[in-house]
């Protein structure tokens, strides 16, 4: 990835890559920010019976950054993908009618990429932390600026869900969808809660 040539292209007037390619790059900071302070951690004096953990929770950063950077691809080719039925014929009902599937069949497809960013953004989370209980102390507001770079990238990302789901006719598939999001949302909720009540008595005088 580009990105310089990304950000670019964000700024400008043309709706993709958007909120939901971005939320994806938030968590993509925030997950290199969990391989750094993992390498921060591994070799140093001090963190020895946690080195196996810590080299685990690396890798499986790697592993994440790479999901989210094919996710932001599946982002924007989601869109287009509406975007293309907007353009469709609509002068007959036969074509009204299939404009209407078209477009039901591409917000329902653009839905899994934003859910899956989300997903592995509170991933995101999970690692840091851990890595506020268990890395270098050192370093432990980048695992806590990790975390919430995953929460900011998590919630955004669920708002691109919901635009989508707004748009579905089907009311029992969209109280399904909605119900994730609910689910999600407070899943992300606690994890926040959780780390950022670890990363306040980490530190001397918590600023907040």
């Amino acid at each position: 990835m580009n990105l310089e040539n990304f950000i670019e292209r964000l700024a400008a007037k043309d709706p993709v890559p958007g909120g939901g390619a971005a939320s994806a790059l938030v968590a993509i900071v925030g997950d290199a920010l969990a391989s750094m302070v993992s390498a921060l951690t591994i070799g140093k004096k001090g963190y020895e019976a946690n080195e196996s953990r810590v080299m685990e929770i690396g890798e499986k950063a790697v592993k994440i950054r790479q999901d989210l950077e094919r996710l932001m691809d599946e982002d924007e080719t989601a869109f287009n993908a509406i975007s293309a039925t907007w353009k469709m014929p609509k002068g007959t009902e036969e074509e009204k009618l299939e404009r209407s599937r078209a477009l039901q069949a591409a917000l329902k497809k653009a839905i899994q990429p934003p859910l899956n960013i989300a997903e592995n953004a509170l991933e995101v989370m999970d690692l840091s932390i851990e890595l506020i209980r268990l890395g270098n102390k050192n370093a432990v507001t980048d695992a806590g600026c990790g975390l919430i770079f995953g929460f900011a990238a998590a919630e955004g990302a669920l708002l691109n869900v919901a635009i989508n789901v707004d748009g579905i006719s089907d009311p029992i598939y969209s109280e399904e969808e909605r119900s994730k999001i609910k689910e999600l949302h407070s899943n992300l909720e606690a994890k926040r809660l959780e780390g950022m009540g670890l990363l306040m008595k980490a530190l001397k005088v918590p600023p907040f």
